[in-house]
């Protein structure tokens, strides 16, 4: 579903009234990494900024094994993609299966290594900002986002976030028949579609495409898309980089 000029002003919009926005009834039945790499697909994407690649510890050896690990998949896919994560361990262990151009660096609090970085694996080219599962685990998503704006802000570059969908399917259901969440323990939020949007729009951030995915089955026979257990947003930086 596209966003426009309509949305988009009623997102930005601060003065407490009750808004209202409809999501499309249009379904993509594809998994999170399948779905999200047809969408990079479709939008052109050649250079890929991967932040939090490496994913869980504990499951990158099964998924390397099993040709499921998202950064891996992505490098089959796509012309150039380098990879940041935080944990040192992590990257240590993805990069024992022969996966290199991945760095153990803190995506903002080190901005200028990583801005060197980009530029020895790009140049000048555009490239894309991936933020797949990691805002959730930020303590402060709007200032995380604004500082990747003013870092890597450009006409010429796209971002892609996805986060769990407080309305996914199987969270509903959870709640409305056990009265139970089951969360990841380490997550300190848990978005709706409006709210990741406006997020974006808070920090600079203009958001263009909004898809839901990992959708179950009875969501997809009701076409309730919006009940998908992933949001993915795509969007592109209000300013030029501050750099």
């Amino acid at each position: 579903m596209r966003i426009d000029e309509e949305i988009r002003k009623e997102l930005l919009s601060s003065d407490g009234h009750m808004g209202e926005i409809t999501f499309s009834s249009e379904v993509c039945p594809l998994p999170r990494r399948e779905g999200t790499i047809k969408i990079l697909k479709e939008m052109g994407v050649n250079n890929i900024v991967h932040i939090g690649c490496c994913g869980h510890l504990h499951n990158i050896k099964k998924q390397v094994e099993s040709n499921t690990h998202f950064h891996r998949m992505l490098i089959n896919d796509f012309e150039k993609v380098i990879g940041f994560d935080i944990e040192r361990q992590a990257v240590e262990c993805l990069s024992s299966f022969g996966i290199s151009d991945i760095y153990t660096k803190d995506f903002v609090e080190e901005a200028g290594d990583v801005e060197r970085i980009i530029l020895n694996s790009f140049g000048d080219s555009p490239y894309l900002v991936l933020l797949p599962e990691v805002l959730e685990h930020i303590p402060n998503p709007v200032a995380f986002l604004e500082k990747v704006a003013r870092h890597h802000g450009s006409r010429k570059n796209k971002i892609l976030i996805s986060v769990p969908n407080a309305y996914g399917f199987g969270r509903v259901c959870g709640m409305l028949f056990h009265n139970r969440e089951e969360i990841n323990m380490d997550h300190k939020y848990m978005f709706t579609p409006t709210t990741i949007l406006k997020v974006m729009c808070k920090a600079g951030i203009i958001p263009e495409e909004i898809v839901f995915l990992d959708l179950y089955k009875y969501s997809r026979i009701f076409k309730k898309p919006v009940l998908g257990n992933t949001i993915v947003v795509t969007g592109r930086f209000e300013k030029e980089s501050e750099l």
